[in-house]
C-alpha cells in the first residue's frame, strides 16, 4: 500500500512534514514514515488528513479519483463501519473466515471489526474496498 497522494497533497498546499504532523498531532518522524509508505497511516489520522485538505479517504487512498464528496459525516461511525463491512461481505457470500485468510488475520478479529469493537487498520480496509469495490468513505459512515 502506498501513500504517494499525501506526499502531492501536503506539496501542492506548501506544507512541510513538520507541518503536517503538527495538524495531525504526531511528530515528524511518525508523519515521514507514513509518507514514504514504510508504515501504514492509522485510520483516524488518515481521517482527520483528509478533513484538513476536504478530500475523500477514497481518493488520498487511490481508490478513486474523485477528490470529495458530500459528506454525512466527517468522522468515522464505527458501528456504521461494522454493518457496513458485514452487508459486503454477506452480499459477497463470503464468511468471516473468507475474509479473515483474504486479510491475513484471525477470524476473532474479522469479528471484531464487524461487531464494531475494534477500528479496522488503514491496510484491511483499504484491501478490502479495493477487492469488493466499494468506497471506504461509504464503509466508514462519511457517505450515504
Amino acid at each position: 500500500m502506498e501513500f504517494k497522494r499525501i506526499k502531492a497533497i501536503r506539496e501542492d498546499n506548501d506544507l512541510t512534514q513538520v507541518d503536517i504532523a503538527h495538524l495531525l498531532g504526531v511528530n515528524r518522524s511518525a508523519y515521514s514514515l507514513w509518507e514514504l509508505g514504510i508504515n501504514t497511516i492509522p485510520l483516524n489520522n488518515l481521517i482527520i488528513f483528509c478533513n484538513i485538505f476536504d478530500l475523500s479517504l477514497d481518493y488520498v487512498l487511490g481508490i478513486s479519483n474523485v477528490k470529495n464528496y458530500t459528506l454525512e459525516n466527517k468522522n468515522i461511525d464505527i458501528n456504521i463501519l461494522g454493518q457496513r463491512l458485514k452487508f459486503i461481505r454477506k452480499k459477497e457470500k463470503k464468511t468471516q473466515e473468507d475474509i479473515a485468510r483474504l486479510l491475513n488475520t484471525t477470524h476473532s478479529t474479522w469479528s471484531a471489526y464487524e461487531n464494531s469493537k475494534v477500528l479496522i487498520p488503514t491496510v484491511f480496509i483499504w484491501k478490502f474496498a479495493t477487492e469488493y469495490k466499494c468506497s471506504i468513505d461509504w464503509l466508514c459512515g462519511r457517505t450515504k
